[in-house]
């Protein structure tokens, strides 16, 4: 089985673990917000939930920078948040893997595509949005995608050097 977590850091983001090779949602969780801060220790029972009951092969984090027009106390929150999710990650001694917000966007054709995109592609590839319903879920849609992205660049890159031998 091949099942990858992938986590959209934002205050609005999301974990959520896929089964690759069936294209199923297995799990999703908003990101646990208290105070207008990521709770690590409610996040931390998230994964350990998720790596416990899943045999997670991979661990995805959006690997998100500060942005343009972005302010100075925006930009550190986005940044605390990546770091508590990382020291989540690395607590539990998972391995952590990073994709860019315009790698995975661009390689899954949503580039300059508002976050509405996210949730109709994210329907579309795993054919159901009973995980993401409402607009306020596109991080769950997103952490799906990037989740998704990753297996599209691990297995197809797999299957491509098995056929040339």
């Amino acid at each position: 089985m091949k099942i990858i977590m992938g986590v959209d850091p934002g205050l609005t983001g999301a974990v959520t673990t896929i089964q690759y090779d069936t294209m199923t949602v297995l799990e999703t969780d908003d990101m646990p917000v208290l105070v207008n801060q990521i709770c690590p220790y409610l996040l931390t029972e998230i994964i350990y939930r998720h790596s416990r009951t899943y045999n997670i092969a991979k661990y995805v984090i959006e690997d998100v920078h500060s942005m343009p027009k972005q302010g100075v106390v925006s930009t550190f929150k986005f940044g605390r948040s990546k770091g508590v999710i990382e020291g989540v990650l690395a607590g539990l001694h998972k391995r952590i893997s990073y994709v860019a917000p315009v790698t995975w966007k661009k390689h899954l054709e949503l580039t300059k595509k508002h976050k509405e995109a996210s949730r109709t592609l994210a329907t579309k590839v795993f054919r159901t949005d009973e995980h993401w319903p409402l607009k306020k879920h596109n991080g769950r849609a997103e952490a799906a995608l990037i989740a998704y992205h990753e297996g599209k660049i691990r297995y197809e890159k797999e299957s491509t050097q098995c056929h040339k031998a």
